[in-house]
């Protein structure tokens, strides 16, 4: 079965899919005028601007069973960290 797409419906999916694609986009560097702002004007821009920068929590051996990662914080002497999301993670609490 063949599906067609009326001409506003093709052009609305158009706009759709550009606008998500460009929705993560992040600048490439700092802007062009940062060299006019104060200085602590610059660093703060510098410091809350997300530049491409190595991600370091990708570097950590991340657990996903908690049992074992218990296991190992103890061993360690480290906190645990759990992370979740979604909808009823934990089912309810």
């Amino acid at each position: 079965m063949l599906f067609r797409l009326s001409l506003p419906a093709a052009a609305l999916l158009s706009l759709t899919v550009t606008v998500a694609l460009r929705a993560d986009a992040r600048p490439g560097g700092p802007h062009s005028d940062l060299v006019r702002l104060p200085k602590e004007t610059a660093r703060l821009y510098a410091d809350t601007t997300l530049f491409p920068r190595p991600t370091k929590w990708l570097q950590v051996p991340w657990l996903l069973d908690l049992r074992e990662g218990i296991r190992v914080a103890k061993a360690e002497g480290r906190p645990v960290l759990i992370w979740v999301s979604g909808d009823d993670p934990l089912e309810r609490c």
